[in-house]
C-alpha cells in the first residue's frame, strides 16, 4: 500500500508561472490589462476561434452568453441531465427554464434522440415557454456529437453554448472544441474552464470564445456594464469617461491569473500527452476485468483526458460503488463521482418534482461511476499504484474472480493461448461476415432495386427507414430497414399488431419474407452488427433488461438469432391495450432468455444453421402453441440444427 495520500487532481506549476506572477505583481498592473489581452490573444490563435474572452469562471462565461443572447424569463434553455450544478444554476439566474436531457450510455453526453423528443414534447405540453438554446457539455474531455446537435439548433432556430470545462483540447472531426469551424448558421459560443484541477488552470478563471460582435457585448457585461475597463481608463493613452451600458457584473479575470494561464496554455500539450499515456494504461489494465467498464472514445473524435471515468458492473461485484471509493482510499488514493445527476439535487427535485428515473440513463450509471486521479503530475509509479489497487479491489471483491477468459484459469500460458485464439476465431468471424455481407449486397443489388421501386410505387414514400438502436458496448447506431409501414408512422409507436394497418402492402411481403431486413447488411459491413447474433433493441427496452444486456452486448447485435427464429411471427401474440407493455413484460424477457442460452453456446455450425432457417419460408413460432413455454421451443430449434450438423 502506498505510504502518502495520491490526490485525485493537482495543479501542475513550474517555475515559469511562478516568476511570471511575480513579475506582475512588481508591475505597475495587477487587475485586468495587458497579460490579459495577452492571453486572450493566445489562447484565441490556439483554439482557433475569432475572439476570446477571459473571465473569472467558466459559469461566468455560460451565464455571459446567455446574457448575450437575450435569454431570460419566459424562455427555455436545453442542458444535459449529467453536469456538473452551475450548468444549470445559470439557467435559473436568467430566470428561465432548464429543460434536462438524458444522456447516452456510452460517452454520457446529451443524447441528441433524447433531445429531439423534449424539443417536441415541450411543445406539445407547454407552448408559452420560449426555447432559446441548447447547453451541451462535453463530459469528462469527450466531445459531445455535435453535428447531430449543431443541426437540430439549425432546424429549431436555437443557439448553442458549448460547456467545454472539460473539453481543452479536445477535438471533433478533426475539429478542435471551441473553433467555431460550423457552418449552420447557428449563434455559437464556447466556455472553457481554468479551474486548480482542469488541463490548465489560472487557479480560477475561464474563457468565452465566440462571434467578434458577441464578444464584445459580452467583455461590456462582465464589467459592470461600463463602455471602458480600467486599462483603458487609466492606462497610457486612456480616457476617464465611460457610460454604463447595462447592469453588469463583476466577471473580468485579472493579470495575476493570466500570467499563469500564459504559460499554462504554452504547456498545454505536453500535459495532454501526458494525460492520454495515463489514461492508455488505465484502458490496458482494466479492459482485462468483465467487472469494470472502461470510459468510451469514439473514432472521430481525440479526448481530453479531463477525468477518467471508471464504471463498475456492480452485479459482478460483492460492493457498492461507494465502498469501492473507500477501498481506495484506505490504499491512500483518492478518487471522485462526476456527476451527481442534477435531477437528484434536493433544490431541482423541488422546483419540478423530478423523480430519479425521469433520466433513466443517467441516474443508472451514476450508480456506478467512478472518478480516478489522472493529472500530468503522476509519476509512473502512482499509476501502477492506482491499478493494482484497482485490481487488487476486483480481485478480491469479484463475484466470479476471472478475468475476460477462461473461469478456472485468471493467468498463465494456457489461458494466454486461450485468449489469443478467441481473438483470432473473433477476428476471423468478423472478417468472414463483412465478406459475406459485401457479396450479398452486390449479388443483391437488382432485388434491391426491385424492393425500392415497388415501395415508391406502393405510396411514394421513403424506401429506407432508420431508427437507432443499442449495439455492442452500449454504443448507438443507426439500423436500416427497407421502409414497411407507412411513412413516419413509427414515430410514436414502432411495434405492430397483427393485421396492423400502418403496414403497406409491399410491407407485409416484405416483413413475411424478411426481406425488409436486407438493407441491414450495411450495418454488417460497417461492424456495427453481425449476421447471428441478438438482435438490438431501442435504448428503453435495453435499460429495462440491462443485466441481460450487459453479456449480450460484449459482441455486436445480429441480424437474426435463435429467438428471431421462435418469435417470428411475435406481433400474433399482442392483444388489445399496450402493445409496449405486453412486449416488454411477456415477449421480451422471453426472447432474451433464449438468446443468452444460445449465446453462450453458439458454434459457427449453429450460426450457419440459424441463418439457412431465416432464409425458408418457414420456420418455428410461438403463434401455434401460444401457452408454450421458451424452452420446449429451444428443444425444437436444437434438435433441427443437430439433425442437420450433428451438434448444436
Amino acid at each position: 500500500m502506498r505510504r502518502d495520500f495520491l490526490s485525485f487532481s493537482s495543479p501542475s506549476i513550474g517555475e515559469e508561472e511562478i516568476a511570471e506572477v511575480v513579475e506582475t505583481l512588481r508591475s505597475d498592473w495587477i487587475t485586468t490589462g495587458p497579460r490579459t489581452r495577452r492571453f486572450e490573444e493566445q489562447f484565441a490563435a490556439t483554439i482557433g476561434t475569432p475572439r476570446c474572452l477571459a473571465l473569472n469562471s467558466c459559469t461566468a462565461a455560460l451565464h455571459l452568453a446567455l446574457v448575450c443572447l437575450g435569454v431570460g424569463p419566459g424562455d427555455a434553455v436545453l442542458t444535459t441531465a449529467m453536469t456538473f450544478c452551475s450548468g444549470v444554476h445559470v439557467i435559473e439566474q436568467t430566470g428561465a427554464r432548464p429543460i434536462l436531457v438524458d444522456v447516452e450510455p456510452d460517452t454520457l453526453n446529451i443524447d441528441p434522440e433524447k433531445l429531439r423528443e423534449a424539443i417536441g414534447s415541450l411543445r406539445r405540453r407547454n407552448g408559452n415557454l420560449r426555447l432559446k438554446a441548447i447547453v451541451p457539455a462535453h463530459l469528462y474531455g469527450h466531445p459531445c456529437e455535435m453535428e447531430s446537435l449543431l443541426e437540430i439548433a439549425r432546424y429549431h432556430r436555437l443557439a448553442v453554448i458549448e460547456d467545454a470545462a472539460h473539453a481543452l483540447p479536445a477535438r471533433y472531426k478533426g475539429h478542435v472544441i471551441g473553433s467555431q469551424y460550423a457552418s449552420y448558421s447557428v449563434p455559437q459560443f464556447t466556455c472553457f474552464s481554468f479551474y486548480a484541477t482542469k488541463n490548465m488552470t489560472t487557479a480560477e478563471g475561464g474563457m468565452l470564445a465566440g462571434p467578434e460582435d458577441a464578444i464584445e457585448e459580452a467583455r461590456i457585461w462582465s464589467l459592470h456594464g461600463m463602455s471602458r475597463d480600467a486599462w483603458n481608463r487609466y492606462g497610457a493613452g486612456g480616457s476617464w469617461h465611460y457610460e454604463v451600458i447595462h447592469a453588469g457584473f463583476k466577471y473580468n479575470m485579472a493579470d495575476i491569473q493570466a500570467a499563469l494561464g500564459l504559460h499554462q496554455l504554452a504547456k498545454l500539450d505536453q500535459f495532454h500527452a501526458r494525460r492520454e499515456e495515463i489514461a492508455r494504461r488505465y484502458n490496458e489494465a482494466f479492459s482485462e476485468f468483465d467487472a469494470l467498464q472502461i470510459p468510451t472514445q469514439r473514432s472521430d473524435i481525440d479526448h481530453a483526458w479531463h477525468l477518467y471515468s471508471l464504471r463498475l458492473n456492480l452485479h459482478r461485484l460483492s460492493i457498492s460503488r461507494n465502498q469501492f471509493i473507500d477501498e481506495l482510499r484506505a490504499r491512500n488514493i483518492a478518487s471522485s463521482v462526476h456527476f451527481i445527476p442534477v435531477h437528484l439535487h434536493r433544490y431541482y427535485r423541488e422546483k419540478y418534482g423530478y423523480q430519479p428515473e425521469d433520466f433513466p440513463v443517467a441516474h443508472r450509471e451514476y450508480h456506478r461511476m467512478i472518478s480516478l486521479p489522472i493529472h500530468p503530475g503522476m509519476s509512473d509509479q502512482d499509476v501502477v499504484d492506482v491499478t493494482e489497487s484497482i485490481s487488487e479491489i476486483v480481485g478480491q471483491r469479484s463475484l466470479r474472480r476471472n478475468w475476460r477468459g477462461s473461469p478456472e484459469e485468471p493467468s498463465g500460458s494456457r489461458s494466454e493461448r486461450s485468449e489469443i485464439g478467441q481473438a483470432t476465431n473473433s477476428a476471423l468471424r468478423r472478417g468472414l461476415e463483412r465478406i459475406c455481407a459485401a457479396t450479398g449486397l452486390t449479388f443483391l443489388a437488382p432485388a434491391f432495386a426491385l424492393i425500392a421501386l415497388s415501395i415508391k410505387l406502393d405510396d411514394g414514400g421513403p424506401v429506407f427507414y432508420s431508427q437507432f438502436r443499442v449495439g455492442q458496448g452500449l454504443r448507438k447506431f443507426r439500423l436500416l430497414k427497407f421502409r414497411s409501414m407507412v411513412a413516419n408512422s413509427a414515430v410514436c409507436r414502432p411495434l405492430t399488431m397483427r393485421e396492423d394497418a400502418r403496414i403497406t402492402r409491399v410491407g407485409r411481403f416484405l416483413r413475411k419474407y424478411k426481406l425488409d431486413e436486407l438493407p441491414q447488411l450495411v450495418n454488417v459491413l460497417r461492424g456495427e452488427m453481425q449476421l447471428v447474433g441478438v438482435r438490438p433493441q431501442v435504448e428503453r427496452f435495453v435499460s429495462i433488461y440491462l443485466d441481460e444486456y450487459e453479456e449480450l452486448l460484449q459482441v455486436p447485435p445480429g441480424i437474426t438469432d435463435l429467438a428471431t427464429l421462435i418469435f417470428r411471427h411475435e406481433d400474433q401474440l399482442l392483444r388489445e391495450g399496450s402493445i409496449e407493455e405486453q412486449y416488454v413484460q411477456d415477449i421480451l424477457p422471453r426472447k432474451l432468455k433464449l438468446a443468452l442460452e444460445y449465446h453462450r453456446s453458439r458454434t459457427l455450425l449453429s450460426d450457419l444453421a440459424i441463418l439457412l432457417r431465416t432464409v425458408l419460408p418457414f420456420g418455428w413460432s410461438t403463434t401455434g402453441e401460444e401457452g408454450e413455454s421458451p424452452a420446449p421451443l429451444c428443444n425444437r430449434c436444437l434438435k433441427w440444427l443437430r439433425k442437420i450438423f450433428c451438434r448444436a
